[in-house]
């Protein structure tokens, strides 16, 4: 009897010893469209690792890839009713529900990727959380998915090039508006879908980085890459300010200060692997080529006009475009 109480204490001091020492109080649920090896992907795994170690344990992310918990739309709805925690949808999804974050969704609206860095480093990041909490958004930091070409099956050497494709659009009436004063044939698929309606000749062409044109194999589909760089598309990393604002006040501060860290990590991790996968694109035999902006640029211009109405998304432009 003594060897089995001696061995039962053991057990007992043993399972304690190899106990998490701070076993989590929460475990929030985040979910994205992308590849586990894209840079979205390696900075959310960054994000869940400084929000454990900021918490001491007492809040663990518990990641969901590919679109297991849904895309776009579906996603960013999940997050508002609570079934998902924590994602990063694109700016332009959220901006339906935010009309005034449309600004950023404006055609050749960042002048590069140094302006681009300048403003979410600085105070535009303070406007545009105060914009979406008036919806129930919690915006947590900025990821980007770079610069924005033309990706089609025949070549673009200039806009008139365009005139008639069929073009793929985020389900954003920006997007849609921007690319039929570009003369093409607009129209929003969701990005899930993106690969088999080039595949079947459901669209002609669509718009993409460097990264997912070469991760997802759009290439195989969609041979020529026309370098436009007509919009850097922004991913805003958010969840429900409900349930944000139900944290203790050091865990809001943890997970704020690891979006704010992870956000500038990940966007240098996709410029740097942007500029790495477009000599891969070229090495591949991608047809590459550089159509005249100033066309794509003059015709945009409509688009500020008819979509930015508003005090509130007047002054944010301005206060983007002001940012040096």
């Amino acid at each position: 009897m003594k060897s089995l109480l001696t061995l039962g204490l053991a057990a007992i001091i043993g399972a304690a010893l190899i106990a998490p020492a701070h076993a989590a109080e929460m475990t929030l649920r985040f979910g994205h469209g992308t590849t586990v090896t894209d840079p979205h992907h390696l900075a959310t795994v960054r994000l869940a690792e400084r929000v454990k170690e900021l918490t001491k344990g007492a809040i663990e992310i518990e990641i969901f890839p590919n679109s297991q918990l849904g895309t776009g739309r579906d996603i960013l709805e999940g997050v508002l009713l609570g079934t998902v925690d924590m994602s990063q949808p694109a700016a332009a999804i959220i901006a339906n529900r935010v009309p005034e974050l449309n600004v950023l969704e404006m055609p050749f609206l960042f002048r590069d990727v140094n302006h681009y860095e300048a403003v979410w480093q600085g105070p535009i990041a303070a406007k545009v959380t105060d914009l979406a909490a008036t919806k129930g958004i919690r915006f947590i930091g900025m990821y980007t998915s770079g610069e924005r070409h033309i990706m089609t099956k025949r070549p673009v050497n200039s806009i008139a090039d365009l005139k008639d494709m069929k073009i793929r659009t985020v389900e954003n009436p920006i997007h849609v508006a921007t690319f039929k004063a570009f003369g093409a044939n607009a129209t929003a698929i969701s990005y899930a879908e993106l690969y088999g309606a080039l595949q079947t000749g459901v669209v002609d062409g669509a718009d993409a980085a460097n990264t997912n044109y070469l991760n997802i194999k759009f290439y195989e589909v969609a041979p020529s890459w026309a370098l436009v760089t007509w919009l850097t598309f922004s991913n805003l990393v958010i969840m429900s300010d409900r349930k944000f604002q139900a944290l203790k006040p050091e865990y809001q501060q943890a997970i704020l200060t690891a979006g704010k860290e992870v956000g500038a990590y990940q966007r240098k991790l996709y410029r740097d692997g942007d500029a790495g996968d477009f000599e891969k694109l070229k090495a591949i035999g991608v047809k590459v080529t550089k159509p005249d902006q100033a066309p794509f640029r003059e015709a945009s211009k409509k688009i500020y006009d008819e979509f930015l109405k508003t005090d509130t998304q007047k002054d944010l432009l301005k206060a983007i475009v002001e940012t040096k």
